[in-house]
């Protein structure tokens, strides 16, 4: 009995000393991801995207259209909040802030990796955003290598339960994982287990990197799976490799900080192999043009979340306001490109360069 007390105590204190380390990284992550440190140097290459201004749109601005059916719910235009965090108390703060503004102005939400959720109940309320945003699209989030743990499927089928989720993401983070404190570094049998998850879930299964990108090689292998929707996650916005690094105490910049695929590289990579699959163009976006870029050269709905960092802890006005503005940089490229719908976007004249 007194062993089984002991056993008992250990178990309840590797509980809390993991718990505290969940905590401990997350408003790590928090606090670092809208650091400019944590910035690529490197451009996502859209910049290089460049549009033939058309002087003579012959368009009313006010009947530009640029709403869209995203997983079978209806978007003001193609845009989706990506994945920050969930879990700790600012980010249970930011969650429902976002998913107000979300709601009010019809975009989607992807939510951050739900791991807290599964071990640990009071964690749940910062996924669990249904009765604030009833009508929009709500993503799931569950780690590659999550998958592979004993019950993984189930549990990113819990995960999409709690979050009543309109689809689920599988969010690859090799490198980070490799460069992180306790990180996972056994990665077999992760392909297999995302062909289960697509087997076995009710809604769509979207896959992304963390801000390295997919390359055409990767998202053919995600293709059969079965994968429905491929995040490309392109370089050019926060080195998820330097945070890791700068957590570990390390100064300088990680020799990894801008590993990776470009945003402009890994859409066109894929779509010129011929892949049919749907893809969200994200990686360093920073405002409705850059949306207008990545719908331009193949993705299907355009994707940010270090853009929302700041406003989510501010108000949902705030946030509200920057959605609404990266709306209108759309609808202005639109415009100016005599776009009158997103079909007419998808073949706007470039220039060449």
């Amino acid at each position: 009995m007194a062993n089984g007390r002991v056993d008992s105590r250990r178990q309840r204190i590797n509980n809390v000393n993991s718990e505290s380390e969940i905590h401990k990284r997350k408003n790590d992550h928090l606090a670092l991801a809208g650091s400019p440190a944590c910035q690529m140097n490197s451009s996502n290459g859209l910049e290089t995207v460049l549009f033939e201004p058309v002087a003579l749109p012959e368009l009313n601005f006010a009947e530009i259209d640029t709403r869209v059916q995203f997983v079978n719910k209806p978007l003001s235009f193609p845009f989706l909040i990506s994945s920050m965090s969930g879990g700790v108390r600012e980010a249970d703060k930011m969650n429902t802030t976002l998913a107000e503004a979300a709601e009010a102005c019809q975009v989607a939400l992807g939510l951050g990796s739900m791991r807290i959720a599964l071990e640990k109940k009071s964690a749940r309320t910062s996924f669990k955003l249904r009765s604030i945003a009833p009508t929009i699209p709500i993503l799931a989030n569950i780690g590659g290598t999550q998958l592979i743990q004993r019950n993984g499927t189930c549990d990113a089928l819990r995960c999409i339960e709690l979050a009543e989720a309109d689809g689920i993401y599988v969010h690859l983070n090799a490198l980070q994982e490799l460069l992180q404190p306790g990180g996972d570094t056994d990665w077999r049998g992760v392909s297999a287990a995302i062909k289960e998850l697509v087997a076995e879930s009710p809604v769509p299964v979207f896959v992304k990197e963390v801000g390295h990108g997919i390359s055409a090689s990767s998202a053919k292998i995600l293709i059969d799976l079965g994968v429905s929707w491929i995040d490309v996650a392109g370089t050019g916005g926060t080195s998820w490799s330097q945070i890791e690094h700068t957590r570990s105490g390390v100064r300088g910049t990680s020799a990894f900080a801008e590993w990776g695929v470009k945003t402009r590289e890994a859409i066109e990579a894929i779509r010129g192999n011929g892949n049919s699959c749907k893809l969200v163009g994200s990686g360093g976006l920073r405002n409705g043009l850059d949306v207008a870029k990545v719908i331009r050269i193949g993705a299907d709905i355009g994707a940010a979340a270090q853009p929302f960092l700041e406003p989510a802890r501010t108000s949902v006005d705030k946030t509200i306001q920057v959605i609404k503005s990266w709306e209108k940089d759309l609808k202005i490229a639109m415009f100016c490109t005599g776009s009158k719908n997103l079909t007419e976007l998808k073949i706007a004249k470039l220039l060449s360069g």
